[in-house]
């Protein structure tokens, strides 16, 4: 007996369950706007099956999907025949979101198993077909709001339209000719940076690693958004961790070398720091690295050791105009060395090296005139001092006032 009340109970519930429903299905059909049938959906969502979340969630993007063609289709129209008919350009945008958000969830519970336990999608094909060009339309819309200083609204845009395509959804979807999706991905985190939400600006950068154009600017932009989310010691070491996994990734980066370098001389871990230099001088030398060097020497007064890097570092690029300089400034304090060390006297040996660095420091001059980049005036007028000049250090006199 309690075996068949039970049965009973059972029936009923399925009966109730079954016209639940179907009384929802019924009311979200009838829905005439995406706000109406989206509140009737959530308001059932945590008694619905599995199937029939998906069937309110297709619902929501035939709705969305309504406004995004009724608005792009006077678009297009006023394109071809130059008319400007007022659309809902706003609206068009908050549609095609919707419509790939809501697409997303449907597919979700689409690929589940139904009543039968069977997994039997309906709508991946349809949906994913459909949406391709309310998809595409969040590039201009993502364009417009960057351009108006939206940049929330840009991240949102550019973001759903690199997001969507590592969506399940589009898994069958061929995007071998969107050659433009690692672009849109910098603006992704271009815009993201700058609503300053640096989680993301920092994972769409990711994306771009590879692109020859873009790959760079956007290793800035990730760099900069990991500087900003630094405000607690925590944060500091998955900073530095960070920092490390993308030097293990690129130890030829002279930009990521260079950030850490940065970060240990911010820290004040001189041995980190010289070891990491002594590394990659070793193994992938470069004018940065030589550079370096030579500023980790000449900190430490070791004038002699940094002027042979820097000269290293001037083989790379003889052009790089604060090395010179350096260079310069580390020829007159080993001059100063020798001369102390002789007990004032000014030996061939020190000469020389005032000799050197008055040539080097007037390659700066010619160069930076206008001191721009560097302030040669006062290490040039010591040279000429030191070496006895003093009619070229006169000259220079006016500069150095």
């Amino acid at each position: 007996m309690k075996k068949m009340i039970m049965m009973a109970v059972a029936a009923l519930v399925a009966v109730s369950a079954g016209a639940q429903n179907k009384d929802f299905l019924k009311q979200m059909k009838g829905a005439k706007a995406y706000q109406e049938a989206l509140g009737i959906l959530n308001s059932n969502l945590s008694g619905l099956s599995a199937e029939d979340k998906a069937q309110g969630y297709n619902r929501l993007v035939d709705l969305a999907m309504e406004k995004f063609d009724k608005e792009n289709n006077i678009q297009l129209t006023n394109q071809v025949t130059q008319k400007n008919e007022a659309y809902d350009k706003v609206g068009m945008t908050e549609a095609a979101l919707n419509a790939i958000n809501a697409a997303i969830e449907c597919d979700k519970y689409d690929q589940m198993p139904n009543s039968k336990g069977k997994v039997a999608p309906k709508f991946r094909k349809k949906n994913a077909g459909r949406l391709l060009p309310a998809r595409n339309s969040l590039i201009n819309a993502g364009q417009d709001a960057y351009n108006e200083k939206d940049y929330k609204k840009a991240a949102d845009a550019f973001g759903a339209f690199v997001n969507s395509r590592k969506a399940p959804l589009f898994s069958e979807t061929d995007f071998s000719k969107e050659d433009f999706y690692t672009q849109i991905a910098y603006f992704a985190s271009l815009a993201a940076y700058n609503s300053q939400d640096y989680a993301a600006a920092s994972s769409y950068a990711d994306i771009c690693q590879g692109d020859k154009e873009f790959a760079n600017d956007a290793m800035d932009i990730k760099i900069l958004s990991m500087k900003a989310q630094m405000k607690t010691k925590e944060d500091s070491v998955k900073y530095l961790n960070d920092v490390k996994a993308l030097y293990e990734k690129e130890p030829e980066s002279e930009r990521i070398f260079s950030l850490l370098t940065e970060y240990y001389q911010a820290t004040n871990d001189n041995a980190a720091k010289k070891a990491l230099i002594q590394n990659q001088i070793e193994k992938y030398p470069s004018k940065m690295s030589w550079a370096l060097k030579g500023e980790s020497d000449m900190n430490e007064q070791n004038w002699k050791d940094a002027i042979d890097a820097y000269k290293k570092a001037l083989e790379f690029d003889p052009e790089f105009i604060q090395v010179r300089f350096n260079l310069a400034l580390c020829e007159n304090n080993q001059a100063i060395t020798l001369k102390d060390a002789s007990g004032g006297t000014l030996t061939p040996e020190a000469k020389q090296f005032l000799q050197d660095s008055i040539n080097n420091l007037n390659k700066v001059r010619e160069k930076d005139p206008n001191r721009e980049q560097v302030n040669w005036a006062y290490t040039l007028y010591q040279a000429y001092y030191l070496i006895g000049d003093e009619a070229k250090a006169k000259e220079l006199e006016s500069l150095i006032q």
